[in-house]
C-alpha cells in the first residue's frame, strides 16, 4: 500500500482553511437536466453563513475533486494530466490505496485512434474499476477530431463476458469531467492478452455531428445501465431525433437483431431521462413523455402499464439513481419502490436546487438561494437544513457515504487550482 498523503482524522475545520475559498459553478449533469425559475419554499429564517460548521466532520485540502467508483467505500481522483489515485474513507479518515494494475488501451472513435493509460483498483472480492484520460495537451498522438476522452474500465456484463476481457467506456464531454453521472457514447470489449479494444454495440449508419465526429447520442450508456444489463444490453439513443433539436429526446434500445446490426431494436420510445430499472416481475421501468408531463411505465416487451403519472414537466424534477425530487415541492418519489415523501427543508430561503443526491434516506441538494450558493443536507424522515455561503459555490461530485455522511469537493478559486474535500453529517 502506498503511504497516504491525504489523511483527515476527526479534523475540525479551522476558519482560515476556507477563508479564501472563492469558487466557480461547475456543469455537473447530463444533457437531460433542465432549469427552474423559482420555488414554493417558505421564506427564510435568519441567515447564518457559518451554520454549516456545526455539521462539518472534517476537511482536507486536495489538488482535485474526489469521486465515487463502482466499488462501495472506494473513491478516486483524476488530475487533468491523467494521474489517478484511489482512496478509502473510514469515518473521517481518507486514505490513499495502491492501484492493482494499469493497461495501455487504444480505442477507435470516428476512425481516430485514441490512446490512454487506464489505472485500476481491485477489491478483495475481485471487483475491478479503472480510469484513464486522453487530452491533446498531454498526448502527442495524432488525434484531430477529439481533444478529450475519459476512459472507464469495469467487468463485462455476463451477456458480453469473455476471458481476459473488460468493458471500456468512453465519454468525450469535457464538462462532465468531475461528474459522478457521466454518459458514455462509446463502448468496447478490451482484451488484456491481445491488447485489442473492439466495439460492442454496432455503429452502422451512424451520422456525424457538426465537428465531424460520430454522433455522441447514438449509443449512450450510463453506469446504472451497465450494472443492470441482463441477457441483452439496454442502452439509450437519440438517433431518431434531430441532432440540433432544442428539446432533448431519446429512446431505449435493446442490443440484438439480425445480421451484423446488433442494436436495431427500438424498445421504449421517447423517454425523458437516461434511466431504467426492472420491477419484481422483470418488466422494464422507464420515464416516458406524455403530453406536457410524463409517466413512470412498466414495459413487458409487448405492453406498457402506467405505474404513476406526473402532470408537470420533467424539467421541474431532478433525479438521483432511482429517486426524483420536485424542485418546487421537495417531494421525493421512489421510482422502484413506489414511495412518496415530502422533504422538509428548514431555512430554505427560496432555495432552487440544481443537483440531487440520495441513497433513499439521506439527502443532499446543491443549488442557489437569492444569488448565494447553498446546499441542503439531512434525511427524508427528519428533514433537511439549508446552508448558505458564497465561498462554496463550486460544489463538485457530492455523494452519500455508507454511514449517511455527505462528502463533497469545493473549489478553492475560480480557476479550480485547489479543492477542499469536506465531510458533513447533520
Amino acid at each position: 500500500m502506498k503511504k497516504s498523503y491525504v489523511v483527515a482524522a476527526a479534523l475540525l475545520l479551522v476558519a482560515v482553511v476556507l477563508a479564501g475559498v472563492y469558487v466557480m459553478r461547475d456543469k455537473i449533469g447530463g444533457i437531460f437536466r433542465g432549469g427552474s425559475e423559482g420555488t414554493t419554499a417558505p421564506p427564510a429564517v435568519e441567515e447564518n453563513e457559518d451554520a454549516y460548521l456545526s455539521i462539518l466532520q472534517g476537511s482536507v485540502e486536495n489538488a482535485v475533486p474526489i469521486m465515487k467508483t463502482d466499488i462501495d467505500g472506494v473513491y478516486y481522483t483524476m488530475s487533468k494530466d491523467g494521474e489517478v489515485k484511489f482512496y478509502t474513507v473510514d469515518g473521517t479518515t481518507i486514505a490513499q490505496q495502491s492501484e492493482s494494475d494499469a493497461f495501455d488501451v487504444t480505442v477507435v472513435c470516428t476512425e481516430q485512434k485514441i490512446p490512454a493509460k487506464i489505472h485500476c483498483y481491485t477489491s478483495k472480492d475481485g471487483q475491478i474499476t479503472g480510469y484513464g484520460l486522453f487530452t491533446t495537451d498531454s498526448s502527442d498522438a495524432e488525434v484531430y477530431i477529439y481533444d478529450y476522452a475519459f476512459f472507464k474500465l469495469s467487468a463485462l456484463p455476463d451477456a458480453y463476458g469473455a476471458e481476459d476481457s473488460y468493458l471500456v467506456l468512453v465519454d468525450t464531454t469535457k464538462e462532465d469531467f468531475y461528474s459522478n453521472n457521466k454518459v458514455y457514447e462509446e463502448n468496447f470489449r478490451f482484451n488484456t492478452s491481445s491488447g485489442e479494444a473492439k466495439n460492442i454495440l454496432s455503429t452502422d449508419n451512424r451520422a456525424f455531428d457538426d465537428v465531424g465526429a460520430y454522433r455522441g447520442d447514438y449509443t449512450m450508456l450510463t453506469d446504472d445501465a451497465v450494472k443492470r444489463c441482463g441477457e441483452n444490453f439496454l442502452f439509450f439513443s437519440s438517433r431518431q431525433y434531430h441532432l440540433y433539436s432544442k428539446s432533448h429526446m431519446a429512446d431505449i434500445y435493446m442490443a440484438g437483431g439480425s445480421g451484423n446490426n446488433r442494436d436495431n431494436n427500438r424498445y421504449i420510445e421517447d423517454v425523458v431521462d437516461l434511466w431504467f430499472a426492472f420491477d419484481a416481475e422483470g418488466r422494464v421501468l422507464a420515464l416516458q413523455r406524455k403530453g406536457d408531463g410524463f409517466d413512470l411505465i412498466a414495459y413487458d416487451g409487448k405492453e406498457a402499464t402506467v405505474v404513476r403519472s406526473f402532470s408537470d414537466s420533467y424539467d421541474n424534477y431532478i433525479r438521483s439513481g432511482d429517486y426524483i425530487i420536485s424542485k418546487e415541492t421537495f417531494t421525493v418519489y421512489g421510482l422502484t419502490d413506489g414511495s412518496e415523501k415530502v422533504l422538509s427543508v428548514e431555512n430554505a430561503n427560496r432555495f432552487v436546487a440544481d443537483l440531487f443526491v440520495t441513497d433513499g434516506e439521506h439527502v443532499f441538494l446543491r443549488g442557489v438561494s437569492e444569488g448565494k450558493a447553498a446546499f441542503a443536507l439531512g434525511t427524508v424522515t427528519d428533514g433537511a437544513a439549508c446552508y448558505y455561503n458564497n465561498k462554496f459555490a463550486g460544489i463538485f461530485s457530492p455523494m452519500i457515504l455508507s454511514d449517511g455522511a455527505a462528502m463533497m469537493s469545493v473549489s478553492a478559486d475560480a480557476e479550480g487550482s485547489a479543492y477542499s474535500i469536506m465531510l458533513l453529517k447533520k
